[in-house]
């Protein structure tokens, strides 16, 4: 959601178009090319075959190629939210469902150990969980964007969903390059990590397909997946980047937006009174004296009891149950090729 503001943003677009598009698409399309000519007959025959052909051949393959790049680059641009939501955990349907709820387990398991107490374990909730144990979310990815999205409400009362396109335009030039440089950063290794994924899953299902070397095929589809699971961790310190630079945002500059607006009738309250009152305005229309003489009317609120600890069921890391399927793949697709 805050990332679909940050993504429109100019200034380094050509940069991220070529950097998280055009240069993981080429390499995706360069691996895919060396597989085939693998496959069927090596890639020296390969090379030779297009040393004999005529100038007006490669001329039109080249171009060929280069536009193929250029349209998926650009897809693959277009599509860097909906990515960056597909791995924080956003998964349905049949097949999501069985994922989504491992996730789930996992990560509430991994929740409910942490000890506020203990520096490192409050580390690891001020940056990678979520407050709230009915937000988290399936992956650390998930978590580590949703702890920051909820950050703004948990300190200010203040829906950062609705409050983001009001205060973005307001920022500062400085902060503004930060957000952009650490979300590109990070859909950067996204999309690395689900080229790789793909190239994995493809290659493998091709070279079953052309009865290939049993190497060959170990090589590529092994390989592809273990890049993905990589890249996927890599992209983890920078979603905590970007994490940071939305909490400083909040932080820092959620003044501007009030300066902006000029409201006077909202400089006697609270401030998490008025923010609430401001996304409910401008999300559903009511007007503000409505949510404030509401909740003038209202008795104290009263903390709520606190639940009984739980004793949550086992669950296997997700990470390591994929690590599990791209094993079994990998020698299940060996011993299909000997």
């Amino acid at each position: 959601m805050l990332g679909a503001v940050v993504k429109e943003a100019g200034g380094l677009l050509d940069r991220r178009f070529f950097l998280n598009g055009l240069l993981p698409v080429l390499a995706f399309l360069g691996c895919c090319l060396l597989t085939v000519a693998a496959a069927r007959g090596g890639v020296v025959a390969a090379v030779t075959a297009w040393q004999r052909q005529d100038a007006t051949i490669k001329t039109v393959h080249v171009l060929a190629f280069l536009v193929v790049a250029l349209l998926a680059a650009a897809w693959l641009a277009s599509a860097a939210t909906t990515l960056v939501r597909l791995y924080e955990g956003y998964w349905p349907g049949l097949i999501g469902a069985p994922l989504r709820a491992l996730g789930l387990r996992w990560h509430r398991r991994r929740l409910g150990a942490l000890d506020p107490c203990d520096d490192a374990d409050y580390a690891r909730l001020h940056t990678s969980y979520p407050g709230d144990p009915s937000e988290v979310m399936p992956t650390r990815l998930g978590n580590i964007l949703k702890n920051a999205e909820l950050h703004p409400e948990d300190r200010y009362g203040l829906d950062a969903v609705v409050v983001w396109p009001r205060l973005y335009p307001l920022l500062p030039e400085e902060q503004r390059a930060a957000l952009i440089a650490a979300r590109t950063e990070l859909e950067f290794f996204l999309t690395v990590s689900a080229l790789a994924a793909v190239y994995s899953a493809a290659s493998g299902i091709f070279l079953l397909i052309a009865g290939a070397a049993p190497g060959l095929f170990l090589l590529c589809h092994a390989t592809g997946g273990a890049v993905a699971l990589l890249t996927y961790r890599a992209a983890l310190p920078s979603a905590r980047l970007y994490g940071q630079q939305v909490k400083v945002t909040f932080d820092v500059h959620r003044a501007l937006l009030l300066t902006a607006i000029d409201r006077q009738d909202t400089a006697d309250h609270d401030e998490r009174l008025v923010w609430q009152a401001l996304a409910r305005h401008w999300y559903r229309g009511i007007p503000l004296a409505a949510t404030f003489h509401a909740a003038a009317s209202l008795p104290p609120d009263e903390p709520p009891p606190d639940d009984p600890p739980g004793h949550p069921r086992r669950a296997l890391p997700p990470t390591a149950v994929v690590l599990a399927a791209l094993l079994a793949t990998s020698a299940l697709g060996t011993l299909l090729l000997r």
